[in-house]
């Protein structure tokens, strides 16, 4: 009999956090599931780690591939293989509360037209610090609503890894989907299945990263090597997102939420501007501060 629930964690050359990470999910209150693990070509002892852990739970199923894949084709990988009707991604890095699946399944079981459930999330930093996930508040209402409002400010992604109804997620994951902000594109074309529920307890710590991680990651994966395509892009981050919500939303909701797609790629173009150029950070505090008094009396969210 299938359990209710997949947990498919991502992994890669994860020997110093596995233990913990994997310790903090089949520590959960809520029992019923299987722990899914793709790990992605490990080098560094982590297939053992895994290994290890998949002989001695009959939840545990480890699946090593033999090279390393795309990180999106990887998170796609896991949802695809799922077949239980509740979902949620993990990362080898962040450590989840004793009550967050319990939690997040309770609020969707009382509300059968939502998707996702997600609880509070607190980011740690490298230093130590500690800040809330601002990204995980509720979204209701119809789909272009529930579209329009996750678009005014996508945030840090915190809600992708929540709890989802599989069958709503898989709808969203389109296939041969790398791009960067592909997280972005799921949790948005999540919003056309159902509400997001937030469950107001702090049950996930999540490892935050400066900006600049991502940026060199998008400079590294997304732009070299694709000639005057790359360098187009290197200006424009969200253009092949912008493409991709055109082409999957549909026409009510792409017309909802386009100039808030417009807003995102000139945010993300300026962050980019501003992380390669220190210089301009003048220029881009200007602009952020014109931009919050626009949105300060649009009374936008």
């Amino acid at each position: 009999m299938l359990p209710r629930l997949t947990i498919g964690l991502i992994i890669y050359n994860g020997a110093d956090s596995a233990r913990t990470c994997i310790d903090s999910l089949l520590g959960q209150t809520y029992a019923d599931f299987e722990l899914l693990i793709h790990d992605n070509g490990s080098t560094d002892g982590t297939s053992e780690i895994c290994a290890e852990y998949a002989a001695r739970d009959p939840r545990v199923v480890h699946v090593r591939h033999p090279q390393t894949v795309p990180q999106s084709t990887n998170f796609r990988g896991v949802l695809m293989a799922a077949r239980t009707e509740l979902f949620m991604w993990a990362a080898d890095d962040d450590i989840w509360g004793r009550r967050f699946a319990e939690l997040c399944i309770a609020e969707l079981d009382r509300n059968p037209r939502a998707v996702a459930c997600c609880t509070k999330v607190m980011f740690r930093y490298p230093d130590g610090s500690e800040r809330p996930a601002r990204g995980t508040f509720p979204i209701s209402g119809t789909p272009e609503q529930r579209v329009s409002t996750y678009l005014g400010n996508p945030r840090d992604s915190a809600r992708l890894y929540g709890v989802y109804r599989t069958a709503g997620l898989q709808a969203s994951y389109p296939a041969d989907v790398n791009m960067f902000a592909y997280d972005w594109l799921v949790v948005c074309l999540s919003m056309l299945k159902g509400d997001h529920l937030e469950v107001d307890d702090f049950q996930l710590l999540r490892s935050g990263q400066g900006r600049g991680k991502y940026f060199a990651k998008y400079d590294r994966h997304f732009v070299r090597d694709k000639g005057w395509l790359g360098s187009l892009s290197y200006l424009l981050p969200l253009l092949p997102l912008t493409g991709a919500l055109k082409q999957f939303l549909g026409p009510s909701c792409w017309r909802a939420a386009r100039w808030r797609v417009l807003r995102l790629n000139l945010h993300q173009s300026l962050l980019l501007l501003n992380w390669k150029y220190p210089a301009t950070a003048g220029l881009f505090d200007l602009l952020k501060r014109i931009d919050q008094l626009i949105i300060t009396k649009s009374g936008s969210q």
